[in-house]
């Protein structure tokens, strides 16, 4: 997976214009256009867009408020920017994962939340900020109904949850009233709260399965799994001990489909716990690892520490990469973007889930080609109409060979979305003859074998076209 977080938070990365007039919305659709574009450029495959933060949304939703950042005083007319954002990143053949920050509130300064004056019983006030408490039942079957709304009403890859977890300083948090109502039968206050987000993620899970079994699950960790006895440097807090995630439990039970524990750390502080993460995690789930472009601005890190943390992730064969956050990315970081491009420059393989063995799709048929005076080449293929529907995708494989001989096989492209695609003749122009082949893959990453085959004479294509000039 090579991903990023899209932040809209106080329009961090997007949006920067509201969407509060008619022009508003135009910049805010044309801003989002040029940060995808770019994305699919540099070689990016997953979107993990901010769709909730602070209890308020970028979607119309009857349970929570709109994000004043996306419209201001409301106006949308018939432009939803979640609908928007699915578009434009499906037609880039881009996954796009809906991230839900899923329990801090607003600030208590703040106006107060819907929540609050409707059930203050489910949050708690910590270090002045308001945070809905996961250790009330009530919270967890908010929590998954909101995410049930979402994934029935857009048609999303997946759902990416982040502060999955207790707020900072955890031990001052002022839960002892729903400890003493539902936690009194477990061997400890920590093991009572690692509970209740593991089975916060088994609601989830059990409430998608009979609405879009094929959306992904994720959650975004703290980066250090649990305390290391052989560190001896001091650990920060960690996933396990501080704020009670249990990634190993939730990758053992399925409750999820990729970990991505945010490692903004380095040295001695990333590769230790990058091997905690591969030995302890990746035989059960897949380990997809935050990297953090943004230290080289707010710390000071040098360009080549991402580089780095690139080459040690790929070389502890873990599942793929994401960077927070996108802005960080881009065109004012060129070294960093450089970089990527480099990292990205190949077409990869999306990533294998387990529970897509189950859900094989069927095979592509009859391969055919057309070819253009223009020089351009249209591949295409026949697929059962129910493909369409159930987020099938295509890669498209090639051998070239070369006026030598030279054989060379390659993945021209892995997540296609629709049963067709356009080569350029100009691309191929050091090859005689190419053979194409198409496998068929299902959401979670499971392909067919790549049975259809089609052998086409470059060379004579090209001397055809150009008598036909």
């Amino acid at each position: 997976m090579r991903a990023v977080w899209l932040t809209t938070v106080y329009g961090l990365d997007w949006p920067k214009d509201k969407a509060d007039t008619p022009d508003g919305v135009r910049k805010q659709k044309e801003a989002l256009v040029r940060i995808l574009d770019r994305l699919k450029a540099d070689g990016y495959n997953t979107v993990f867009l901010q769709v909730r933060h602070s209890g308020a949304v970028i979607y119309p939703s009857e349970q929570e408020p709109l994000s004043l950042r996306m419209a201001g005083d409301g106006y949308f007319g018939d432009y939803d920017p979640l609908r928007f954002a699915i578009k434009e990143c499906h037609e880039r053949n881009l996954s796009i994962h809906a991230w839900l920050v899923t329990y801090p509130l607003a600030s208590a300064k703040r106006n107060p939340h819907p929540i609050l004056r409707e059930h203050p019983s489910w949050a708690i006030s910590h270090k002045g900020s308001y945070h809905l408490d996961p250790g009330n039942p009530d919270v967890r079957h908010y929590i998954t109904q909101l995410t049930a709304d979402l994934v029935r009403r857009y048609d999303v890859d997946g759902v990416h949850f982040d502060y999955f977890r207790y707020p900072d300083e955890a031990e001052r948090f002022a839960d002892k009233a729903s400890y003493i109502k539902y936690g009194l039968d477990y061997p400890s206050k920590d093991e009572w709260r690692r509970h209740n987000l593991t089975e916060q993620l088994r609601e989830v899970r059990d409430s998608l399965r009979t609405i879009a079994s094929n959306v992904l699950v994720s959650v975004a960790t703290l980066g250090k799994l649990q305390k290391i006895p052989t560190l001896e440097r001091p650990h920060g807090w960690t996933a396990y001990e501080s704020v009670y995630q249990d990634p190993i439990t939730w990758g053992k039970e399925g409750l999820v489909d990729f970990i991505v524990p945010m490692m903004y750390y380095r040295d001695v502080l990333f590769e230790p716990f990058l091997r905690d993460w591969k030995e302890l995690v990746s035989s059960y789930v897949p380990v997809v690892v935050g990297l953090a472009p943004y230290r080289i601005e707010e710390t000071g890190w040098p360009s080549e520490v991402i580089e780095e943390q690139i080459n040690l992730t790929r070389e502890e064969g873990l599942a793929g990469i994401c960077f927070f956050r996108e802005t960080h990315t881009g065109g004012r970081f060129p070294a960093v973007r450089r970089i990527i491009q480099e990292a990205f420059k190949h077409p990869a393989l999306p990533l294998a889930y387990p529970r897509g063995l189950a859900h094989k799709p069927a095979a592509p048929k009859h391969l055919d080609a057309a070819v253009g005076q223009d020089g351009t080449i249209l591949v295409r293929w026949s697929m059962p109409r129910e493909a369409s529907a159930d987020g099938t995708t295509y890669r498209l494989w090639a051998v070239t060979t070369d006026a030598h001989g030279h054989r060379e096989a390659s993945l021209l492209s892995s997540t296609l979305r629709n049963p067709h695609c356009l080569l350029v003749m100009s691309d191929l122009i050091d090859y005689d003859c190419i053979e194409l082949g198409v496998e068929a893959v299902n959401i979670f990453g499971v392909s067919t074998p790549c049975t259809v085959g089609l052998e086409l004479n470059l060379a004579a294509l090209r001397d055809e076209i150009h008598r036909g000039k």
